[in-house]
């Protein structure tokens, strides 16, 4: 086998195994929280916006839930296995587009961004630019949902982790590492396919944000804050959370 290493985009690679790779993740769960979020603060949701959606797991499960779904997400590769998995169905579609540049899409009713990829916002800046982003496309009142890592869950998960394993038609190997300096968090896979003789490499970075600097961000942009809770639950979230799901909603024009 050769040793040659052909770079890839974040998530070019990981594509077509990314399923196998985050089967672990109990999807239904996450749809069933969403949705008593929504109940709660949004009950007349008919159309939503799952932003960087991946392969429209999370957007998959919201529409069996009954919602019309448009799933974003920055990469083609992710969305062409999402829509190989819609199967056709006119309540879900699925668009390429960055987090910070959604204009012209919706209104939506709400919108939610899950499995914290707000973490793969890098600067202060990319955070201002995709509230902004988020609240062009909500109607005046809608709700927002996302979540964030934090530097607990980094530190108890993913300071040094390696992970090796086999799937089917394909091996991998995943290094991550997180920098409590700069927090910054990459994880690395070297990805083989049994068929081809090439090793694809790719690497994404996170950064994970003090809880209150993201606070600090919401306040700075035209959504107001309803609540920030320990992941899955309905109690506050802080600093010893693993993840914070933050809910808020887009202000109407006399705010």
């Amino acid at each position: 086998m050769t040793d040659d290493k052909i770079p890839q985009a974040p998530y070019q690679g990981l594509a077509p195994i990314y399923d196998y790779v985050m089967r672990h993740v109990d999807y239904d769960e996450w749809a069933d929280y969403v949705q008593s979020l929504l109940e709660r603060w949004a009950p007349e949701a008919t159309q939503l916006a799952d932003l960087a959606c991946g392969t429209g797991n999370i957007s998959l499960e919201l529409r069996r839930l009954g919602y019309e779904m448009t799933g974003v997400d920055i990469s083609g590769d992710m969305l062409r296995v999402a829509n190989g998995k819609a199967g056709g169905d006119g309540g879900i579609e699925f668009v390429q587009r960055d987090l910070r540049e959604l204009a012209g899409l919706g209104p939506f009713d709400a919108a939610v961004c899950m499995y914290d990829s707000f973490n793969y916002l890098l600067q202060d800046e990319d955070l201002d630019d995709a509230l902004h982003s988020v609240a062009s496309i909500i109607h005046p009142g809608g709700i927002f949902v996302f979540d964030i890592c934090t530097q607990r869950n980094s530190l108890r998960y993913f300071r040094d982790m390696r992970d090796t394993e086999q799937g089917p038609g394909f091996s991998y190997e995943r290094h991550s590492v997180y920098d409590p300096d700069t927090r910054l968090q990459s994880n690395h896979f070297e990805i083989r396919f049994d068929e081809g003789d090439v090793l694809l490499e790719e690497t994404h970075v996170q950064r994970i944000y003090p809880v209150a600097a993201i606070a600090e961000r919401i306040a700075a942009s035209t959504f107001e804050l309803l609540d920030a809770f320990d992941g899955f639950t309905l109690n506050k979230g802080t600093e010893d959370s693993d993840r914070i799901h933050f809910v808020l909603r887009a202000q109407t024009p006399e705010h």
